[in-house]
């Protein structure tokens, strides 16, 4: 049965997936990050998904941006590349959960950027949403607040948290620059151009390839790659403040890949926290 033209359900569900797809890529990123360093690691992301890029490019030949656009594209990939760096160097030192939770400042940060820059004009339910979301995570982290924080830890806490800033950023100019340029372009541009940027600071700090990740690497290009497609698809169908609280739904994956993958064992906080950030998500459903 298809959805009625003015429902956002499938723009949410699309958010949703990328959210779920970024999430499995942070999970393939940790398990590599043992063997690499942050640069690397966003090389190998950017490099891999570079590939698919081109490819689905290639099948559409969608067309470059107008002249005035580039400059926007520019600012998005700095901001895109010092977020994954700066996300990634703070997988090196935290759990995955805690990563994810301490990100998002990014959802909070575009709300109130799409009311600044794109004059959006959220309404009341986005509010509660994010009022959620931001009490879920507040009760995952409550532990760990009580813990005093050692350096690498406060170290990582403080990466993930700037890289949250940059990607509400990264997150606005997607909302801007998906009204105006084919999400194969977008695609394109976002993955090739931080691998050219990287490619010469990354090769400087060279760790040796093991051939049995290289498998793990083409992963998270493709978990990448589906994550861009999504969230680029749900912008051209909704407004950035009602998009950006989804972002809350990768917190009850990170727990899930975070016990399955690296024996995290999900505790009572956890599932409350997961309860309140579905909650904030369906309200997104209301208008």
């Amino acid at each position: 049965m298809q959805a009625p033209k003015n429902t956002p359900v499938w723009p949410l569900l699309a958010g949703a997936l990328a959210m779920a797809s970024f999430v499995s890529m942070d999970a393939t990123v940790k398990s590599l990050a043992p063997r690499y360093d942050a640069l690397q690691l966003a090389f190998f992301r950017f490099a891999s998904g570079a590939l698919f890029a081109i490819a689905l490019w290639a099948r559409v030949r969608s067309p470059m941006p107008v002249r005035s656009e580039w400059r926007f594209h520019g600012w998005r990939i700095a901001l895109l590349l010092g977020c994954l760096v700066g996300y990634f160097h703070a997988l090196t030192l935290l759990p995955l959960a805690q990563a994810v939770a301490m990100s998002y400042v990014a959802p909070i940060a575009t709300s109130l950027l799409a009311m600044l820059v794109l004059r959006e004009r959220p309404s009341p339910w986005i509010w509660l949403a994010l009022a959620f979301g931001v009490a879920g995570v507040g009760v995952a982290l409550w532990p760990e607040l009580q813990e005093p924080a050692g350096s690498r830890q406060l170290e990582g806490l403080v990466a993930a948290g700037l890289s949250a800033l940059a990607f509400s950023g990264v997150m606005i100019l997607a909302r801007r620059q998906a009204q105006r340029d084919s999400v194969w372009t977008i695609l394109l541009l976002q993955n090739v151009g931080p691998a050219l940027l990287l490619a010469v600071p990354a090769a400087l700090a060279w760790r040796p390839l093991d051939p049995g990740d290289l498998p793990v690497i083409a992963l998270t290009g493709a978990f990448a790659t589906v994550g861009l497609l999504s969230l680029t698809w749900a912008f051209t169908h909704l407004e950035a403040t009602r998009v950006a609280p989804l972002e809350y739904t990768s917190f009850v994956w990170a727990v899930l890949l975070g016990y399955l993958l690296f024996g995290e064992v999900p505790t009572a906080t956890t599932a409350a926290s997961a309860a309140l950030i579905v909650a904030g998500c369906l309200l997104l459903l209301r208008r």
